[in-house]
């Protein structure tokens, strides 16, 4: 059995994957979203304690501060002895093992990691007196579990032979974060989204033939992308990557294409330029997962919902989303009447709003916007 907690996380991720059999799980936790969900995060660290599991990994996918800042507020929160009990591991890129792995000498001040800190400006990441991530794993004595150096082409096997796949990044994007490293704040939006409004008054049809973009974020580029397997589900959690690092992850673990998931997490909050045709093709499934709150009308893009649909085998979509944005943040007027025409009432886009209760998307797998 798999279970998959998309939790609302403002405009960010928050993942929790729990899996097993007979009430004996396994857990992984995907990102922590913005501060907001701190408190969520360390509620569900010592729910797992509490029930005597383990936490296989802790991964950070990248340092915008939409999926980290949960993730440092919330182990803040946890005793050292609750982390030391339950988590076996945290993947999270760091400057420190890309220089070393990459023979490069870089003065320490300047690793990204030291550059998270609790100000203001770089969105206050509320771990008290304004230390670094890597500070703060020391602190509570799980340093040592890092694992720093996560390359596409990776293959690890967890607990109840769980896969792990990793195609993004590559060593070319992990060079490229190391030397040029972009900050990302709220006041700065380096890796801006396409703008979103005027497609939105654009019917689905046609936006099928408009251009997808690419992301120039080297932060995003970095991301943490993989695939995950268990018993017989297939999941692939993108993080905010690039489909460019993701297709040549693919190559380099000489995975057969098309490859079918039962998910597949959108990328970037569903951003234009972090899908693409190619992927999609090369990714097959009909069930996405999408994490955002529409971020200001920014996302998703209405051209990558016509290129879901475009896509999908029998041209059928189900969107699992953690806010009905299509209604709040677009004020129901995300989709045209032809669309809505075509595709919602036809039931060709589904549009699911996760709650409490489960979606079964097959026997064994089931999403869930709450717990």
């Amino acid at each position: 059995m798999v279970k998959v907690y998309l939790f609302p996380a403002d405009e960010g991720d928050f993942i929790w994957v729990r899996y097993g059999n007979d009430e004996n799980y396994a857990n992984i936790l995907i990102d922590g979203g913005t501060k907001d969900s701190g408190a969520e995060y360390a509620e569900v660290i010592q729910f797992i304690a509490e029930y005597g599991e383990t936490i296989e990994a802790l991964i950070l996918t990248h340092i915008d501060y939409d999926h980290i800042q949960g993730v440092v507020d919330g182990i803040s929160r946890v005793s050292s002895n609750i982390l030391k009990k339950v988590v076996k591991r945290i993947l999270f890129n760091t400057c420190r093992a890309i220089s070393l792995e990459q023979g490069q000498a870089i003065d320490e001040n300047k690793y990204v990691e030291n550059q998270i800190i609790g100000n203001a400006y770089m969105g206050a990441y509320g771990i008290g007196d304004a230390i670094a991530l890597m500070d703060l794993l020391k602190e509570k004595d799980v340093a040592d579990r890092v694992m720093d150096y996560i390359v596409s082409g990776m293959e690890m096997i967890w607990d109840k032979n769980a896969f792990i796949r990793i195609i993004s990044p590559g060593k070319k994007e992990l060079n490229q974060f190391l030397n040029k490293w972009e900050p990302y704040c709220r006041e700065t939006d380096v890796s801006a989204y396409t703008a979103n409004l005027e497609s939105t008054r654009e019917n689905l049809v046609d936006l099928m033939e408009e251009r997808l973009g690419s992301d120039s974020s080297i932060n995003n580029a970095a991301s943490i992308a993989f695939l995950f397997e268990y018993d017989h589900v297939r999941i692939a959690f993108l993080a905010d990557a690039k489909p460019s690092v993701c297709i040549q992850g693919l190559k380099e673990l000489k995975i057969k294409l098309p490859y079918q998931v039962d998910v597949l997490k959108l990328s970037h909050h569903g951003s234009k330029s972090n899908t693409s045709d190619a992927l999609l093709k090369k990714l097959k499934t009909e069930i996405y997962a999408l994490s955002t709150n529409g971020n200001g009308q920014r996302v998703p893009n209405k051209a990558v919902v016509a290129h879901l649909l475009k896509n999908a085998p029998k041209h059928n979509v189900t969107l699992a989303c953690n806010y009905d944005w299509w209604e709040t943040t677009y004020y129901g007027k995300y989709f045209t009447d032809k669309d809505k025409e075509t595709y919602i009432n036809g039931n060709k886009l589904k549009l699911l709003l996760l709650d409490e209760n489960d979606f079964e998307v097959k026997d064994g797998l089931c999403i869930y916007g709450e717990w």
